[in-house]
């Protein structure tokens, strides 16, 4: 309470006040500048080096987990697949198998993402609407909308054949993805919940119950019974237009203390957190009455993490809006951000920002009109040192200087063909650029398929690619890693980075040689090519001297002649345990020797339908 009065943030404190409240915001977005809350999901990525005996999952900052579908720790692999979660005993390659399974059909509930530590296992998802509990316009009252809920389910994994639930904690609202992370023996997450203001718009207070607008939740490990957040626990970020909960939730999934809930009238986009400290950033881009920007901006909180404890500690704002959670950084006391301005979908007026902020968020340094007429699309931090690349039509590598945190400076740059979207350290001097090559087709820029990328920035003040390969076999070739960077697997150690592709080849015919007609067969898969490869893991030898050299593609199913894309083939994750290395789809997980690739075993994994 006192930290929260010395930044000056005030409860909401009861039902007249948070009544006035949301009926003041929803009418002014009723005004002619408007303002949206904008998400993008163009990448996030990444970790350093993995001197271990397997591969975790790729994460922004050491020491910091972040969820994600797959899990392993040396002796066993946990994966979501079809609202089941899958353990596979992984001691011996030649012998894996499936131990256990739990079935959340029933439950309605929809696991999302997975942490382990030691012997304790915790999934963070959504329990969905009632298929009987529809919105309807003949609703009369809130009370009568469904709801969504959010919330952790904590399980004691000591006999690993037979998982038992402990513990659970359940919210209404929507999970924000990828905005949670394990810090030792504590989770984070965010989640978001609509407020229903049409009521409130249209009707008196005294025609309201107070009790339908306060956010509800359980924790097993106090009761089972279902409370309230009362309004004076729920704090008003009056500056923001959002009628919505902005819910935080803090939890020792080794303890047995009620978890820590932080909620307030808000909106969170991205998360990024350091081992102290978590920051969530909103962005803001308002309109005119003809929708030209007026402005963009980029509104953040930070919160202390402490044992599971979620601590408010400031505000702050700053022009342009973020990237990802790769635009932001802490180094010691002060936070780094990247951001754009200007309308960043047709590149029109833009420009681009990186500023220093000390540990209450105020400004003390920055740089502002980088690459006029571009935007960001990857960021990242080493250091003292920030390397973000723009794009227009070349791909400026730039070299950022941090040192002097009052007054940064552009040390160099490097323009090339295309742009990365993801930046992932190799060592102290080379960094990985992965995206899209492209190629001058007139007047205009198009995309040319995807590349790997190699920068050397031993010298800061003049960065060069060093080596540089495409990926997969056309410009039509995709990757998950696109916009999760949990996709991802890389080791120095074992000169190793895989990514997972769908692969399309370059030419295609159409054959009516079966008696089919033409037109019939274009019109039925045309979204389709004759030898479509079903995504696949690609995995490429990497050193300093000869760069990168594709090792091979491992594949659990491959369609043929216009056969559709079978979606239980796709793969999902990899991973490395010792000197094998695990790809898990939906339907199979398969292990190859890393050395050869040559292939172990593989298990398919039936039901779940």
């Amino acid at each position: 309470k006192e930290d929260v009065a010395k930044i000056d943030l005030e409860t909401v404190g009861n039902f007249e006040n948070f009544y006035n409240i949301i009926k003041s915001k929803n009418s002014t977005n009723g005004e002619t500048k408007y303002s949206f809350n904008l998400q993008e999901s163009i990448t996030d990525v990444a970790k350093s080096d993995m001197l271990e005996t397997r591969s975790n999952t790729n994460i922004q900052v050491e020491n910091v987990d972040e969820g994600d579908i797959v899990k392993t720790d040396d002796k066993y692999i946990y994966y979501l697949s079809k609202q089941r979660l899958i353990i596979i005993n992984a001691e011996n390659a030649e012998t894996s198998g499936k131990i256990a399974e739990i079935n959340f059909k029933e439950e309605n509930f929809y696991p999302i993402e997975i942490y382990v530590q030691n012997n304790k296992l915790a999934l963070i998802g959504n329990i969905a609407y009632n298929e009987n509990l529809k919105m309807s316009t003949e609703m009369q009252d809130i009370s009568e909308a469904p709801k969504l809920k959010t919330g952790i389910i904590i399980y004691d994994i000591t006999d690993r054949s037979n998982p038992k639930e402990i513990r659970n904690v359940m919210l209404e609202g929507s999970y924000i993805t990828s905005m949670s992370r394990m810090i030792d023996e504590n989770i984070y997450f965010a989640i978001s919940e609509n407020i229903y203001g049409y009521d409130i718009s249209c009707k008196s207070i005294e025609e309201l119950n107070e009790n339908d607008y306060m956010p509800k939740y359980t924790d097993t490990a106090i009761s089972n019974e279902e409370k309230c957040i009362s309004y004076d626990k729920i704090y008003n970020l009056d500056e923001t237009e959002d009628a919505n909960y902005l819910i935080l939730v803090g939890i020792n999934i080794n303890g047995d203390n009620e978890a820590d809930i932080q909620t307030f009238l808000g909106a969170g986009t991205y998360l990024y957190s350091s081992e102290k400290n978590m920051y969530i950033a909103t962005n803001k881009v308002e309109y005119d009455e003809n929708y030209n920007v007026i402005s963009t901006k980029t509104k953040l909180m930070k919160f202390e993490l402490n044992n599971g404890k979620i601590i408010y500690k400031a505000k702050g704002e700053v022009e342009g809006r973020v990237n990802n959670q790769f635009s932001m950084d802490e180094n010691g006391d002060n936070f780094r951000i990247a951001t754009t301005i200007g309308e960043i979908w047709s590149n029109q007026n833009t420009s681009n920002n990186l500023y220093v902020l000390n540990d209450k968020l105020e400004e003390i340094g920055k740089i502002e009109g980088l690459a006029e007429g571009e935007k960001i699309y990857s960021v990242r931090y080493m250091g003292s040192k920030a390397y973000v690349v723009t794009f227009k039509q070349t791909d400026p590598f730039w070299v950022i200087d941090l040192s002097d945190v009052t007054n940064p400076q552009i040390l160099g740059e490097v323009k090339l063909p295309g742009y990365s979207v993801y930046l992932h350290p190799y060592d102290e001097t080379h960094i990985i650029g992965f995206g899209y090559d492209t190629k001058e087709d007139g007047t205009r820029v198009t995309n040319n398929g995807l590349k790997l990328v190699m920068f050397d920035v031993s010298d800061f003040t003049n960065p060069q690619v060093v080596f540089q390969i495409a990926v997969g076999d056309s410009k039509y070739t995709y990757s998950e890693l696109l916009y999760n960077h949990k996709s991802a697997i890389f080791s120095k150690e074992k000169g190793i980075i895989a990514i997972p592709v769908n692969n399309y080849p370059r030419d295609v015919e159409i054959s009516t040689s079966n008696g089919e007609d033409i037109e019939t067969l274009v019109n039925s898969y045309k979204n389709y090519k004759e030898e479509y490869t079903s995504e696949g893991y690609f995995v490429y030898n990497i050193n300093l001297t000869d760069g990168f050299n594709l090792k091979g593609i491992i594949n659990h199913d491959k369609t043929t002649n216009y056969k559709p894309y079978y979606y239980n083939s796709k793969l999902l994750r990899g991973l490395w345990i010792e000197d094998n290395l695990y790809t898990v789809s939906e339907s199979m997980i398969k292990v190859n020797r890393l050395d050869d690739l040559e292939e172990i075993s593989k298990l398919e994994i039936k039901g779940g339908e």
